[in-house]
């Protein structure tokens, strides 16, 4: 993986971990459901797993 795609990857997987503190903020201000936090969570989690392999690859 060239420099460029490393750091394009990094980028994207800081977003995502930015859009998990952001409704985890979210949840915890509106006490928003539990469940709704989990799957963004999880779609986080899984682009974070792609991220990883295209690193290792």
């Amino acid at each position: 993986m060239t420099q460029e795609a490393l750091e394009a990857a990094l980028t994207r997987a800081e977003r995502a971990l930015a859009r998990i503190e952001r409704v985890a903020e979210q949840v915890g201000r509106r006490g928003a459901g539990e469940e709704r936090l989990r799957e963004k969570v999880r779609a986080a989690i899984a682009e974070l797993d792609q991220l990883i392999g295209k690193v290792e690859a």
